[in-house]
């Protein structure tokens, strides 16, 4: 072999370890320091008062972006872009890398588990059914529907539905609309009697529309267990840093003085503090 030759191949060689070292520090940075890095963050949310919702000027607000803003800031990012999202549409979004967190206040549960991973929760809270105003079908439980053979109006993707099955309600009572709007509309309209939410977003929909009324609320039980909805943030399952550095955050803030003064313009308090880790709720305790 030649010595330019040698020195050709022996140059080449050395490109191609640099190129794979190069390679190798790009893909071993986390989300966090790319997060870090470029200053902002993108999170799909969907539109449900007074959880995670734009106001009229566009802007991004809610318990859920309220909170995250916060622990973010804590962590070196200081911008929250927001991604409105079909509620059912939140966690294929997240997992396709339209955005690289869930800041809905996603209820955690073993099915969702599976697809995403969760930060500790940030609040708990009950159920409740939007009706009619004056309540003409009487439904103000599952049981209710499930004794009268009335409809009920679900969200897609929403925790309340697997509620309602539990409760005993037949796949032909369910109306799954794509969202919040729609909910209401099939119960003004009779299509269903009533709507399932939580309590605080029943709360917020009855206070906007004289043709609608929160019936009250609930929490449901099956077979002696509590399903008390507990919500967070949720991430990517490769995303485990980002995860944790949130959860140190979340510890440090959620349920002082401070926290219960920002979320209360929301309808938020100390009734309404999570009494379960994420993990409990993905192991289904």
């Amino acid at each position: 072999m030649s010595t330019r030759l040698h020195i050709r191949r022996t140059l080449l060689a050395l490109l191609g370890a640099t190129a794979l070292l190069t390679t190798g520090l790009a893909s071993a940075q986390t989300t966090l320091e790319k997060l870090r890095e470029q200053g902002f963050i993108r999170v799909g949310f969907a539109n449900e008062a007074p959880y995670s919702y734009a106001t009229a000027s566009g802007q991004l607000t809610g318990e859920s972006p309220t909170v995250f803003r916060h622990v973010m800031k804590q962590l070196g990012v200081n911008e929250v872009d927001g991604v409105l999202t079909e509620w059912g549409a939140l966690i294929p979004g997240l997992r396709a890398g339209r955005f690289d967190a869930i800041v809905a206040s996603m209820y955690i549960t073993p099915q969702r588990c599976q697809q995403i991973i969760f930060a500790n929760p940030t609040y708990g809270i009950g159920e409740a059914l939007v009706v009619r105003t004056g309540n003409p079908d009487g439904i103000s439980t599952y049981q209710d529907a499930v004794d009268k053979g009335a409809k009920v109006a679900f969200v897609a993707g929403t925790a309340e539905i697997e509620h309602g099955r539990l409760a005993g309600l037949k796949r032909d009572q369910e109306v799954i609309v794509p969202d919040f709007a729609a909910a209401v509309a099939n119960v003004k309209s009779g299509r269903a009697s009533a709507a399932a939410f939580t309590s605080l977003t029943a709360l917020d929909l009855a206070g906007k529309d004289d043709g609608i009324e929160r019936a009250k609320p609930f929490t449901f039980t099956h077979n002696g267990k509590i399903y008390k909805g507990e919500g967070s943030f949720g991430f990517r399952q490769q995303d485990t840093a980002l995860r944790d550095a949130v959860n140190t955050e979340l510890a440090k803030f959620i349920g002082t003085p401070d926290h219960l003064a920002m979320v209360k313009q929301f309808g938020f308090d100390e009734s309404t503090l999570p009494e379960k880790t994420a993990e409990q709720h993905c192991s289904g305790e």
